[in-house]
């Protein structure tokens, strides 16, 4: 009967430490598990971070970019280079006399309640007609095709 009291007894002893370390082990698996997720959130929040300075980074350096190209841009079309390039390369010249032919809105005449009065309202209709002379078109025609 002895043995069987220590062995009761042994089996007791063991299932204490089991109710004591049991609770312990939770806990401390707990707040491992609370360290580790706040220190991968740290490196997670600290690589976004470095992500974030290089973008602006790279931002800041497209915005000046685009700005040297607007300013090239403008360099380039700017009309006393394009003339100097069309004298000297192209062989242009400008014209000593700009001849055109002038085109009038046509007046309408109204025949609702002022019957006779000539209208100048040329939303309604766009209705032009040319003013011109044949030897004014022949002086033209013949400035462009020289």
């Amino acid at each position: 009967m002895r043995g069987s009291s220590t062995m009761i007894s042994g089996n007791y002893g063991s299932k204490n430490a089991l109710i004591v370390f049991g609770p312990f082990l939770i806990i401390v698996i707990l707040v491992t598990s609370i360290v580790i997720f706040y220190i991968s959130s740290n490196i997670v929040l600290t690589e976004l971070g470095y992500k974030l300075i290089k973008l602006e980074n790279e931002k800041i350096a497209l915005v000046e970019e685009n700005k040297n190209l607007e300013l090239a841009a403008e360099t380039l079309s700017a009309l006393d280079r394009i003339e100097k390039i069309a004298y000297n390369q192209l062989g242009m010249v400008r014209p000593k006399e700009v001849k055109f032919i002038a085109l009038n809105p046509v007046a309408k005449l109204n025949f609702g309640n002022n019957i006779g009065a000539i209208s100048n309202n040329y939303e309604e209709e766009k209705n032009f007609w040319a003013s011109f002379d044949l030897k004014k078109i022949n002086d033209l025609i013949s400035g462009i095709l020289k």
